[in-house]
């Protein structure tokens, strides 16, 4: 009975927020806000690969807004413009951005398919989406950590460079009390493990806050999932920490030097 009354109130209580998206439909601006400064991403594996054969896979693996629902089209999901704005950086080169977006998964669910779905496809950068079904089905962190832990040396494993995209920022999102905690997790393993993370989140909070963008050309009525603006907004700012990554130049290696192997993956748990 009272699972049954905690769910009426959370619904409720999302019915309020929706609320936000009530009255005239408002037309979607093309332009992006402005990013603040972001440091590049740190990709030195798939920046060497970029630069020595001009060619590059990077898996975007993650749930539903990886998928792409909400979108209006498979190209407007972020993995299709972020491949299209890659490869504007990039005129010469393959850049391939393969969607593998698993619809209500979380971290749990990506780590039993990531042989197949990651590791088979030989990928240099693995984009990994994280936290959000978590923190809305779940009470608490759990071993969410070590689980996140386990996929990063997966990901180093099959020779690529992770990063870490962590929540969106939505009515449903926003009202969970393990949103923060969660952020704040993923932030620290990230730090930890020397992976950089994409804090979609606080990126879609400022579009909210500072720029005066509202929810209803942010995020569908479901309350949770983004619209095309976002996707490619979201995209681009990816695109720009991207590109500066891959442009670095890799460093030679010291003579009489070899090139450490990667780290073997520990034993799922």
């Amino acid at each position: 009975m009272a699972a049954l009354f905690s769910s009426i109130a959370a619904r409720v209580c999302g019915a309020a927020l929706l609320g936000v998206f009530a009255g005239p439909a408002m037309a979607q601006s093309t332009a992006c806000p402005a990013q603040p400064p972001q440091a590049a991403l740190s990709v030195p594996r798939a920046a060497e690969t970029l630069a020595r054969t001009k060619a590059i896979t990077i898996v975007a693996i993650g749930s539903s807004s990886t998928t792409g629902v909400g979108a209006s089209d498979p190209s407007r999901t972020y993995p299709a413009v972020l491949e299209a704005q890659l490869q504007a950086r990039f005129p010469g080169t393959q850049i391939k951005v393969v969607n593998k977006g698993g619809n209500a998964e979380d971290v749990p669910e990506n780590l039993a398919r990531f042989d197949r779905d990651v590791g088979a496809l030989k990928p240099d950068v693995v984009l990994w989406q994280v936290g959000t079904n978590y923190v809305l089905r779940s009470f608490g962190l759990g071993n969410f950590g070590d689980q996140l832990r386990t996929g990063i040396a997966r990901i180093r494993a099959y020779g690529a460079d992770p990063v870490l995209i962590d929540l969106q920022y939505s009515p449903w999102v926003n009202i969970d009390a393990d949103t923060g905690p969660m952020l704040k997790l993923i932030a620290e393993v990230g730090q930890q493990e020397n992976v950089p993370v994409i804090a979609r989140y606080a990126m879609m909070k400022r579009w909210k806050e500072r720029d005066g963008i509202p929810l209803s050309q942010m995020i569908i009525l479901d309350g949770l999932h983004l619209t095309d603006w976002s996707y490619n907004c979201f995209a681009q700012a990816v695109a720009v920490r991207l590109s500066a990554g891959l442009a670095q130049a890799p460093r030679a290696a010291k003579p009489g030097t070899a090139t450490p192997p990667a780290p073997s993956a520990p034993a799922m748990r």
